[in-house]
């Protein structure tokens, strides 16, 4: 089960990963043609609307990818204050609230891809629809909610705190220690025959 769910995480990493080198570079190119266009007079007529499709893809894509690397912006003053299993159950919890948001603005969002869907509208330089390029909202809350779940999964069944399904908290590992900073293990023998010191 574990080894299924290891292998379709790393394949649809491996294909956010290439939508974002691809997302990015794209819109690196079309930004410095553009700049270079508009010095000599003839700028891209459809640089606004690829910028805009390029950086709707890369947002949201990106949320998904974020998260299933352990990479998203966690806010850790308190977090960081906690003993290992604190951790790991605020992980937990902090896991399962968030999968639960992130998948109520996917529902959200698809009622208004299909809003947009039913007025019309396509962008005017590149002739997509809107709700195609809108779509990737959606898609990547939803995304982000399943590693979100995958998680908490993952903290539920371990006894160490997970950033996300494969990346385990850096801290979470390190000794304990006391409110003075010094290990709380320094006085126990290196070796299981030694004496204590």
């Amino acid at each position: 089960m574990k080894q299924t769910i290891l292998t379709v995480s790393n394949v649809i990493q491996k294909v956010e990963a290439a939508v974002l080198a691809i997302s990015v570079l794209a819109l690196a190119v079309i930004t410095i043609i553009d700049v270079v266009g508009r010095t000599v007079g003839r700028s891209l007529t459809s640089a606004n609307d690829l910028s805009q499709c390029l950086m709707i893809v890369i947002c949201f894509v990106g949320l998904s990818y974020a998260a299933s690397q352990g990479r998203h912006i966690r806010m850790t003053a308190f977090y960081d204050q906690l003993g290992r299993q604190r951790r790991r159950q605020a992980m937990l919890g902090i896991a399962i609230v968030t999968s639960l948001l992130l998948t109520t603005f996917g529902v959200y969002s698809l009622i208004y891809v299909r809003t947009v869907y039913q007025i019309g509208g396509i962008f005017p330089a590149l002739r997509i629809p809107y709700y195609a390029v809108y779509a990737f909202a959606p898609l990547g809350f939803f995304l982000a909610a399943i590693q979100y779940a995958l998680t908490a999964y993952q903290n539920w069944n371990s006894d160490m705190a997970y950033l996300s399904f494969e990346h385990p908290d850096q801290y979470a590992s390190l000794p304990e220690t006391d409110v003075t900073g010094s290990n709380n293990t320094h006085d126990a023998p290196d070796h299981p025959n030694e004496e204590p010191s």
